[in-house]
């Protein structure tokens, strides 16, 4: 009983499948053995197999970075520094008047806008007014078979 293993020609697309497989040593003895020796013979293929394996090691490494147990205390300290609490040091009565007074320019503005919206109106537009619009309560009652001209 003989084993007879199938021998595959490598190529560069079937070296560039199985690289995965060739770096995480997951390819049979055989496979392993045509894709090295493909990586000798051809400059792409070792070369494209180079930039992988440089860019795997430089994701490990971010991987395995660690962060700085101080960080959060450094931050709550800066959080807590005079600087940022300067809203404690203002006066009551500023606080409580600074809202007063934007508030009271925003009712001026809006009356006044409404002042000078009336003033640029003219006069004897108050009583003329359209017949349908004094009508249009009365559309509501009416039939609609009584407004039709047969």
């Amino acid at each position: 009983m003989f084993l007879t293993i199938k021998t595959i020609k490598m190529n560069c697309q079937l070296c560039q499948k199985e690289s995965d497989a060739y770096r995480g040593d997951k390819l049979s003895r055989d496979m392993r053995i045509q894709v090295e020796s493909h990586l000798k013979t051809c400059v792409t293929c070792s070369e494209i197999y180079r930039v992988i394996a440089i860019s795997d090691k430089v994701f490990n490494h971010e991987k395995e970075l660690q962060a700085n147990p101080f960080l959060a205390t450094r931050i709550m300290t800066r959080i807590e520094s005079p600087a940022f609490t300067m809203d404690k040091n203002i006066p009551v009565y500023v606080r409580i008047l600074k809202p007063a007074l934007i508030t009271l320019s925003m009712a001026a503005a809006i009356f006044l806008g409404i002042v000078v919206g009336n003033l640029s109106r003219p006069t004897d537009m108050n009583e003329v007014l359209p017949l349908e619009l004094a009508l249009i309560d009365d559309a509501a009652i009416e039939s609609v078979d009584i407004l039709s001209n047969e």
